[in-house]
């Protein structure tokens, strides 16, 4: 029967489907999936055009969609160029999404190549260790590049290994310095992006004032069998933070890079050891007249045996320290909250050529130290 039909008895089922499509969307609202990049109308800041795709102004999160109809619309193209000569300013979140859209070109048998990225965004990416999946062949003119060094740049310049300038008293720096950093891309096990909120009501507080209260008491906030040791410049774009934490599988001493902060949000990427791979950001915006903190992880596995911990139990323990970091969060505000978690595969893919990393596992590295020191011990 023609879908058109007036038919009474073939209304129905498409107003069901109507009707549940709105839920559906409002239900993705309510995720508070589509808030972040500050300003709406991000999106129309990407456009297509016969296999190429440019950026202008600001790149976040709100970006999503319109980079995915811009890629759609590059058709049968074999090579999609990526044009960031008008790119102003992108995010965390934005680099997210590039790596979504690389891992799509993957699956479609498709090649990206960057276009006029100038020297301050160059060094964005190599500082994310983005360089890998996104060569960049022609570079932006020079001149036009005087803000290769932006003052008051929120992003951390790029390094070639950590540098511990300091330990916190206490603290086991172990697995740390002298390491390098890795990101979503260089990763061993599935890619996952897990987003906690937590809405903070009956307080009037702004997404700024939650920001700063976090960073300045984040160790605090931490389950007690975990111990951050931030560095006396807190933290701040390039400074490093050291953790010395109890696991199931026993102590671990390792630490996060901050590769991103400002008054919105900030943002910790792992050295090599650790056992994801990736970074794990923190913001707060508003929501229908109140305040929502969030933590948004994207990150994978380093190596094949932290994948198996993370099967086998460990992804739970992650989940609980961050809704416990929340749920402190709150607690220091004075009220009780629930903890939303949603959680997506992003790449389910094993990156096999990663395997290798297990040679720079923190947990084992940990494990040895403790035993020597234990055996050294034992002699004196």
């Amino acid at each position: 029967m023609p879908l058109n039909s007036s038919r009474p008895g073939n209304r129905l089922p498409w107003m069901v489907i109507w009707v549940l499509s709105l839920l559906h969307s409002l239900s993705a609202q309510e995720s508070g999936g589509s808030f972040m990049g500050g300003k709406a109308g991000h999106g129309r800041n990407i456009q297509s055009d016969k296999g190429i795709i440019r950026f202008q102004g600001r790149i976040t999160s709100e970006s999503a969609a319109a980079l995915k109809d811009a890629y759609h619309h590059t058709g049968t193209a074999r090579t999609v160029i990526l044009d960031f000569s008008g790119m102003e300013h992108i995010d965390v979140f934005g680099l997210n999404e590039l790596i979504r859209l690389h891992l799509q070109a993957e699956e479609d048998l498709k090649e990206l190549v960057v276009r006029d990225l100038s020297p301050y965004f160059q060094d964005v990416f190599k500082a994310a260790r983005l360089g890998d999946i996104f060569p960049v062949t022609a570079i932006a003119d020079a001149s036009a590049g005087s803000d290769h060094k932006r003052a008051g740049s929120p992003w951390a310049e790029p390094v070639s290994s950590l540098k511990v300038s300091a330990a916190g008293q206490g603290a086991l720096n172990l697995n740390v310095d002298g390491f390098g950093v890795q990101g979503p891309v260089q990763g061993f096990g599935q890619l996952w992006e897990k987003t906690y909120q937590i809405r903070l009501t009956s307080i009037t507080i702004s997404p700024r004032e939650v920001i700063e209260v976090l960073k300045d008491g984040f160790p605090g906030f931490q389950p007690p069998q975990n111990r951050f040791f931030v560095s006396q410049a807190g933290i701040a774009p390039g400074e490093v933070v050291l953790i010395n934490a109890k696991t199931p599988a026993g102590l671990i001493s390792t630490g996060v890079w901050v590769l991103y902060a400002d008054d919105d949000s900030f943002t910790f990427m792992t050295p090599q050891g650790h056992p994801e791979s990736g970074w794990v950001s923190f913001s707060a915006f508003e929501d229908k007249g109140s305040t929502v903190a969030q933590v948004k992880g994207f990150a994978r596995a380093s190596d094949p045996l932290y994948e198996l911990g993370f099967r086998i139990g460990g992804s739970r323990e992650q989940e609980k320290i961050w809704t416990h970091v929340l749920t402190s969060l709150a607690l220091h505000f004075g009220m009780h909250a629930w903890v939303h978690m949603y959680k997506t595969c992003v790449g389910d893919d094993i990156q096999w050529d990663q395997a290798g990393n297990i040679r720079h596992n923190a947990q084992i590295r940990t494990m040895i130290y403790s035993i020597r020191n234990m055996i050294l011990s034992t002699r004196r």
